[in-house]
């Protein structure tokens, strides 16, 4: 099982610091789907949504509308008492660090914010129950271009390694036969 899975390390490295797991070897489509997010969603992501908040709080509100408790709400540093509302807002295209969707992510948290020139990524890395915040400021459309050309890359490579996903040339959809593995 998964013998044509391409697996390995992942290494995203932002502002000369490594984000992510670096010693864990999963499947690299866990890496690269969420590249592919933020490649999709560049240009959806204004900072002004978060206006008067400081890094850790814009952080804090995008992780909270995910898995936070409703005790946990801050409406005092989140500019609104309708937790209701923010739960239903689409908070989620600001994550670019998926937490726990794979070995890679486990205890990160990172989330794109995109100003007129500039686009602000802020993590943190949770260590029991610490974390430091940091973040990095680029030029707008950097994270993008860098996601876009890295799964350009590893595109053809896992469809050599796997098969395209979807179609065939005749754009059919390709069924696998399943073999019996518990002989």
């Amino acid at each position: 099982m998964g013998v044509a899975r391409t697996y390995g390390s992942f290494w995203l490295w932002v502002g000369g610091r490594v984000v992510g797991n670096t010693d864990e070897a999963e499947q690299l489509v866990h890496a690269f789907t969420p590249l592919s997010e933020l490649a999709r969603r560049s240009g959806d992501r204004p900072n002004a949504r978060f206006d008067g908040m400081t890094n850790l709080q814009k952080l804090d509100l995008v992780i909270w509308a995910r898995f936070g408790e409703d005790e946990e709400f801050d409406a005092e540093h989140w500019g609104n008492e309708d937790r209701e509302r923010v739960r239903q807002e689409d908070l989620m295209k600001y994550e670019v660090v998926w937490r726990g969707y794979s070995p890679y992510t486990d205890g990160w948290e990172a989330i794109l914010v995109e100003q007129d020139t500039t686009e602000t990524l802020i993590w943190r890395r949770w260590q029991g129950k610490e974390a430091e915040v940091q973040a990095v400021s680029l030029p707008k459309g950097i994270c993008n271009k860098v996601a876009t050309l890295a799964c350009q890359w590893f595109d053809p490579f896992r469809t050599q390694r796997m098969g395209s996903e979807l179609c065939d040339q005749k754009g059919e959809i390709r069924l696998v036969t399943r073999s019996n593995d518990f002989k």
